[in-house]
């Protein structure tokens, strides 16, 4: 086949003809530098991790340390404590103030009514108490004092009888408003 007819196809000697294309190695060059970042960023990503479990082992170290600095039974008495103190504190929000109550009753008694018995029941809300008084007079007046008062929802005259001194001798039953005596 080298000569045919007086045509020579095919040259006797072979060369290889190297053709250099510029950008032809291009893209191993872009592969064999995302590969290298790649590992860089692993490499460094383990780093991290090792440095975060080193943090994490530290801490939880730290935590069992604390954990066996703690006195329990300080740690529920503190908790029964805190409790006890939300129930008092409600409890003190909302009692009845009986100073303000014993103190409205005493600028509403007539000079001339002397006590000589007091009772007072929350969960009824009345004051109860038997007094002398040294006329009708003074016991009208006393009714009315107590009846111009507007935490003072009802009053009951019981019993009204003289004494062989001359004095009166009544009970009363006053029933209150017990949002008047709460205190703010």
């Amino acid at each position: 086949m080298l000569d045919q007819n007086g045509l020579q196809l095919l040259p006797e000697t072979r060369r290889k003809i190297e053709v250099k294309i510029p950008g032809e190695n291009r893209l191993i060059y872009i592969g064999m530098a995302a590969l290298i970042l790649v590992v860089v960023a692993i490499v460094g990503l383990y780093f991290y991790k090792n440095s975060l479990e080193n943090k994490k082992n530290d801490l939880d170290a730290e935590i069992a340390n604390l954990e066996k600095q703690r006195d329990k039974n300080v740690e529920t008495n503190l908790l029964t404590l805190s409790k006890q103190l939300s129930l008092i504190s409600t409890l003190l929000d909302s009692h009845i103030v009986w100073s303000k109550a014993l103190g409205k009753i005493e600028n509403l008694l007539q000079p001339q009514v002397q006590f000589l018995s007091f009772a007072a029941t929350v969960s009824d809300n009345r004051f109860e108490f038997k007094a002398l008084a040294t006329n009708y007079t003074v016991v009208a007046r006393q009714i009315a004092a107590f009846v111009s008062d507007d935490s003072i929802k009802d009053i009951a005259l019981n019993d009204v009888h003289v004494l062989t001194t001359g004095k009166l001798e009544f009970s009363v039953k006053l029933e209150f408003d017990k949002t008047k005596f709460i205190k703010e």
